[in-house]
């Protein structure tokens, strides 16, 4: 009986960490998903990963505040792994808000119900075009394996913030912009060289209304060099979350500032 109990706190305590991961990660967080989906998968999750957690004899013996507060670390936990993966995936979505502004996107915004209210367009596009190469690639299985091994690096209630976690979170941070910035940037210059050459046309042929004529024409160049992107983009996705890629890299920084 004793051991049932045991098996139940801990399926209850990993069900913390796992929840965190799936507020904070975006596949896993989305409305679209039912709700009786993600408790199935979350329980699931749970069933599977609760050996990992080693000995958990002590939580036997806490109180309930104490054992509350142990939740709230687990969770704590997931959250920092979830908002982590969540920074890697808004890389493309902001290259994508970089890209509406000099192409005439940025005034085109619409209602997307995941992310809660109105969004660029070309960030959208992007951020869904990620989503379905990680599914492709198998990017998710390497999300639970990563939370699998967070049980190796940040034991059982050993949570801390730190200042090297600080300083771990701000480091990726300004990677992923820098990242976001680069993927942007051809499709930037590419608008600023048809700027320069529609000042030219304005000042050989007056006549021409260069405004009406530059919408399609940023348009159309900006959309053919997204399009002559894509397969670098796929590459770019696939070195962040492969196996060895930049993610994981970050995954376990993090978790062995925090453990």
């Amino acid at each position: 009986m004793l051991d049932l109990a045991e098996v139940g706190l801990s399926i209850l305590v990993t069900m913390a960490r796992v929840s965190g991961v799936f507020v904070a990660t975006p596949i896993f967080s989305s409305p679209n998903l039912p709700a009786v989906f993600k408790i199935g998968l979350i329980l699931s999750l749970s069933f599977i990963l609760y050996p990992f957690l080693g000995g958990v004899s002590f939580v036997m013996e806490l109180s309930l505040l104490g054992f509350v507060g142990l939740l709230a670390k687990e969770l704590l936990v997931g959250i920092v792994l979830g908002v982590l993966v969540n920074l890697f995936f808004s890389i493309f979505q902001i290259a994508g808000e970089l890209i509406d502004m000099p192409i005439g996107f940025g005034v085109v915004n619409f209602l997307d119900p995941n992310m809660g209210g109105q969004v660029p367009l070309m960030g959208r596009v992007h951020y869904i075009l990620v989503v379905l190469t990680v599914l492709a690639i198998n990017g998710h299985h390497l999300m639970i394996r990563a939370l699998a091994h967070s049980y190796e690096l940040v034991p059982l209630g050993h949570f801390a913030i730190s200042q090297k976690g600080v300083e771990q979170y701000l480091y990726w941070f300004s990677e992923t912009f820098l990242v976001a910035v680069s993927l942007a940037m051809p499709v930037i210059a590419a608008i600023f060289l048809v700027d320069i050459g529609l000042g030219l046309l304005n000042r050989a042929v007056p006549q021409i209304n260069v405004f009406i004529v530059g919408f399609p024409v940023k348009i159309g160049v900006g959309l053919a060099v997204v399009a002559l992107g894509l397969p670098f983009y796929l590459q770019i996705v696939k070195r962040l979350f492969s196996s060895n890629g930049s993610l994981i890299e970050a995954l376990i920084g993090i978790l062995k500032t925090i453990g």
